[in-house]
């Protein structure tokens, strides 16, 4: 699919913010280390990434597709949450960020009605004021879920939304941070589901949220897809089979006119590979001091591109 992006006469980001461009690096072949950079070079790809450990190492995985399709690359991490680097585009700081579906489409048109993968991804292209396009999302999702622990969801006889909803008045739902950002998520569990909860208390990370559901003092939780703690056998992910919760499939996001054809062939091989379940265990590692990130991407770009 070839890089898309529409020609609405709006600016990208509202006021140019002092930017932080903290972790600047030069990625060269498939190594993601890091090293000072200056000024990017004309013809570089500059990679940027926000704060979290999921847009880094999303971030070294593109930048190392990318070096290894034969484009100098650099890569610039920790720049800050999506109105900074949304900023460093609209600079030219950076050529390249990734970001999720759902919530990019959100921050463009906060009332798309949009929920399904495709029509998230086409909604968030109509969405797309001049100067950005994206090109395929990839397989990665990171949408809100419903969550119970493995025991109780036997003994409710739940495995999906449509089963846990006539029980939703008599529950509490304990949300976490990420899975509140589908802010209108709740609300369309009512309306697709007649799913309305008792009572909904925030609780904080997805961490301590899952953490809650196995200890029993939550009996739902509200996490996201991508979490790293979503373990089969402690706990059960309620299908959505009508897609009440807007999908958030990894994609790159980047200045128009950038990138090149084999450029954007190199990040659609990244996108047709790159798994829930791959990133989920990245981001475990990483978190987990198991790994660094950029030794997880290099160990991805190895096994992958």
């Amino acid at each position: 699919m070839a890089q898309k992006g529409n020609g609405q006469p709006a600016r990208f980001a509202v006021g140019l913010a002092a930017l932080a461009l903290l972790g600047a690096v030069t990625a060269c072949g498939v190594d993601t280390g890091s090293t000072v950079a200056g000024p990017p070079e004309p013809g570089t790809v500059v990679v940027g990434s926000g704060d979290s450990i999921e847009s880094e190492v999303v971030a070294r995985i593109y930048a190392g597709a990318l070096a290894a399709a034969g484009t100098r690359t650099e890569l610039r991490t920790g720049i800050g949450n999506r109105g900074a680097y949304l900023a460093a585009l609209d600079a030219d700081t950076v050529s390249l960020v990734p970001d999720r579906t759902g919530r990019l489409l959100q921050h463009f048109d906060p009332d798309s009605a949009a929920t399904e993968e495709e029509e998230v991804y086409e909604a968030l292209n109509k969405s797309l004021p001049e100067g950005l396009s994206v090109s395929d999302y990839a397989l990665a999702d990171d949408r809100s879920t419903l969550v119970l622990a493995a025991g109780q969801a036997g003994r409710l006889s739940a495995r999906s939304l449509e089963d846990l909803a006539p029980r939703c008045g008599e529950l509490t739902l304990r949300a976490s941070e990420t899975f509140s950002q589908d802010v209108n998520g709740l609300s369309r569990l009512q309306s697709v589901y007649g799913c309305t909860f008792g009572q909904v208390l925030p609780g904080g990370p997805d961490a301590q949220v899952s953490a809650d559901v196995l200890a029993g003092s939550a009996l739902v939780g509200g996490i996201t897809a991508g979490s790293p703690e979503i373990r089969p056998d402690d706990l059960t992910v309620l299908a959505d089979d009508e897609s009440a919760f807007m999908a958030q499939n990894v994609v790159p996001l980047f200045r128009t006119g950038t990138l090149g054809d084999a450029q954007v062939k190199a990040l659609n091989v990244v996108a047709g590979e790159l798994t829930t379940a791959d990133l989920a265990e990245l981001v475990g590692r990483i978190r987990d001091g198991k790994v660094s990130s950029a030794d997880a991407a290099g160990e991805w770009l190895s096994d992958h591109i």
